[in-house]
């Protein structure tokens, strides 16, 4: 079972091709930290930033 932090869903967001091969190598769906979650929407600029946040968390299990 992975956990996610805050570092790897920020390079999976910003297309960061080692974290993206990472992810998709993955047999089952790592879980986030709530904390994680919180901490991706408070970097976020604009309403848009947020809803793009919220898709990427939104198949994983938030924990």
């Amino acid at each position: 079972m992975y956990v996610l932090d805050t570092d790897v869903l920020f390079d999976i967001q910003r297309g960061h091709a080692p974290a993206l091969a990472w992810f998709a190598s993955l047999t089952e769906l790592p879980s986030v930290p709530g904390i994680v979650v919180m901490e991706l929407i408070q970097d976020a600029q604009n309403a848009q930033q947020v809803r793009k946040a919220l898709k990427l968390v939104a198949p994983l299990p938030i924990i």
